[in-house]
């Protein structure tokens, strides 16, 4: 074992006390929580990266917009460079990825209309959105950022690997212990494989266990569009095309998973670290690699938005869709205020 892997490991017990300990400070009124005026749903995880947080923001903010409610959506922004609050209002404003992150600019493209307010102080960003007619705030990745009241906390968990090996660092992927899922809402189990129809009984093992009644939901991700340098495609391009796939997502091999699933031929794959910032280099790299296996150059929308827009490559956009085909279920869940303005009619 390497020294610096030893080292982590001595260090796991105090980063699990520091997580356990905050969360408790909130619990007990030690530390305080803002409370906007408007409804909060929070989208969060107990795992680092890779579960569709993304896709169901957006899903769950158009299906707030398709019942007649106005959304907005609250993020951080990992990454940007600077710490002012920005508000991105669609795809034509002239934002870098320094300034915004790569994820509120996906955000902001995938919801035209819908204010993206990027602000690591959440309650600022949450009142700036209600200012701008917010009647819903998504909080995107939210769950362990309690400094913001929410009415609905839901926690999603990927199908493919649902508790990030059941460990925190460094030994595992948990952002916090099994056990903090008494905090949460609702479970959204995401990347549900075809012809699944029920959530993975190792899923409702552990949930449970540590959350007895918790609900638990299922979605799947699905293609829904393909961006190509000659013109959109439907998802039924992707069928029995050679594929080189590259990202820098959480978890890769969902992106892998998806293409086949559309019933592609993955010849290739080279995968980053999350939020991996392109250099001309790594484009040349994976363009290279595409055209030796004589394959099409293929990635995400997260990744797309920090490479240049003349790339010679297809760019993926998926969608989050329930099992049950709507989110009423989900509102339900919520009651008060907030299931009230998601009943709203569209």
């Amino acid at each position: 074992m390497k020294r610096w892997h030893l080292l982590l490991l001595s260090l796991a017990p105090f980063y699990r006390a520091v997580v356990m300990a905050r969360a408790a400070a909130y619990r007990r009124g030690l530390m305080s929580s803002a409370r906007l005026p408007v409804p909060v749903v929070s989208v969060g995880n107990l795992t680092f990266g890779g579960t569709g947080k993304t896709p169901t923001v957006v899903a769950l903010a158009r299906d707030l917009v398709r019942r007649g409610v106005r959304p907005a959506v609250l993020t951080r922004g990992w990454g940007r460079r600077g710490g002012a609050p920005l508000v991105l209002m669609g795809a034509e404003q002239r934002v870098t990825v320094d300034e915004s992150g790569d994820e509120p600019l996906e955000l902001s493209q995938c919801l035209p209309g819908v204010p993206v307010v990027v602000d690591r102080d959440r309650a600022r960003g949450g009142a700036e959105a209600v200012r701008l007619g917010a009647q819903v705030v998504v909080l995107d990745d939210g769950f362990q950022h309690l400094a913001l009241e929410r009415d609905l906390d839901l926690v999603l968990v990927d199908a493919g690997d649902p508790w990030g090996g059941g460990r925190m660092p460094p030994c595992g992927r948990l952002r916090e212990p099994l056990s903090a899922l008494v905090r949460a809402s609702a479970v959204l189990v995401t990347k549900l494989p075809p012809g699944a129809g029920v959530v993975p009984e190792e899923v409702m093992e552990v949930v449970e266990r540590f959350a007895p009644g918790l609900p638990v939901l299922a979605s799947r991700l699905r293609v829904t569009r393909v961006r190509t340098p000659s013109g959109d495609e439907s998802p039924r391009s992707l069928s029995g095309r050679r594929l080189f796939a590259f990202a820098g997502v959480g978890r890769p091999q969902g992106l892998a998973d998806l293409l086949v699933e559309a019933g592609a031929e993955l010849v290739g794959t080279r995968w980053f670290d999350d939020h991996h910032r392109y250099s001309a280099r790594d484009l040349e790299q994976v363009a290279a690699a595409a055209a030796a296996a004589d394959a099409v150059l293929v990635t995400t929308a997260k990744d797309a938005v920090k490479l240049p827009a003349e790339a010679p490559l297809w760019v993926v956009e998926a969608a989050v869709e329930p099992l049950a085909g709507t989110w009423d279920e989900l509102w339900a869940v919520a009651g008060g205020s907030l299931a009230g303005a998601a009943a709203a009619p569209g």
